[in-house]
């Protein structure tokens, strides 16, 4: 089943890769790359979720790092809410 977001039982977050615009760390030269598979995030490490300075969308990871996506921000919230309660689901 196609899904651009989506959760599971055990904490994580999937995103589709076409829906991750930047995966990086502030002041770094270059980001991460997603090379077409889905981005696999534990729930666990995100500080918190709001928006960047370029009004993305942005799980903003305990690790300094930044996931900016394609997706609204409620559907980010759910996201993150069903993960917390280890719910699995498909969100869009």
């Amino acid at each position: 089943m196609a899904y651009i977001i989506k959760t599971t039982s055990d904490g994580l977050i999937y995103v589709k890769a076409s829906s991750v615009i930047h995966v990086k760390k502030p002041n770094a030269l270059e980001g991460a790359k997603v090379m077409g598979q889905p981005l696999v995030i534990n729930v666990n490490h995100i500080g918190f979720l709001s928006y960047n300075i370029e009004g993305h969308v942005t799980f903003f990871m305990a690790s300094g790092f930044e996931i900016s996506m394609k997706i609204f921000y409620e559907e980010a919230e759910e996201a993150f809410n069903c993960a917390k309660g280890n719910i699995e689901k498909i969100i869009r």
